[in-house]
């Protein structure tokens, strides 16, 4: 299982067709949790293979690095697991491919562009609330889980927090 933390409008393209997009990560009261993260779990074939949308586009345009490094932003600070949040993901997947959650199909809908009109290439856009321990399966060989949330609390916010 490849595991991946993704923050909120983070993706991660699945195969040449699939993107899961983060769009929201909240409390069970539906309030935003700033600085969050999901921690997502992918299954899959060894032949689909799975990027985080970033390293995908280097990958495609040709870049290898050989830039400036960055330098590591260094903060004290705990990483504190959220037990009640929820995760909405976007996930676009090709009209035939199905989806279900928990074993539940899925609906989704076609997005159109800003006249009303459906684009060529014919995709279907799913908004999936997950739990943790959620299970996203895509066209029965990947599956996708949301195993935790966790926002980062630097030192001394989590001595206030106690």
């Amino acid at each position: 299982m490849l595991v991946l933390s993704r923050k909120r409008d983070e993706s991660v393209v699945v195969g040449d067709e699939v993107t899961v997009t983060v769009e929201e990560i909240s409390d069970e009261g539906g309030q935003r949790i700033i600085g969050a993260k999901v921690r997502l779990g992918f299954q899959s074939p060894r032949y689909v293979p799975i990027f985080r949308s970033e390293c995908r586009e280097k990958v495609v345009s040709g870049f290898h690095g050989g830039g400036v490094p960055r330098r590591p932003r260094v903060q004290t600070g705990k990483l504190v697991e959220i037990a009640d949040a929820r995760v909405r993901l976007r996930i676009q997947v090709p009209q035939r491919i199905p989806i279900r959650r928990n074993g539940q199909p899925v609906m989704g809908f076609e997005p159109t562009d800003a006249n009303g009109e459906r684009p060529a290439a014919s995709s279907v856009v799913h908004h999936i609330v997950c739990h943790k321990e959620d299970r996203i399966t895509i066209c029965n060989n990947i599956t996708v889980a949301t195993l935790d949330v966790q926002q980062f609390i630097p030192l001394d916010r989590l001595e206030a927090v106690r």
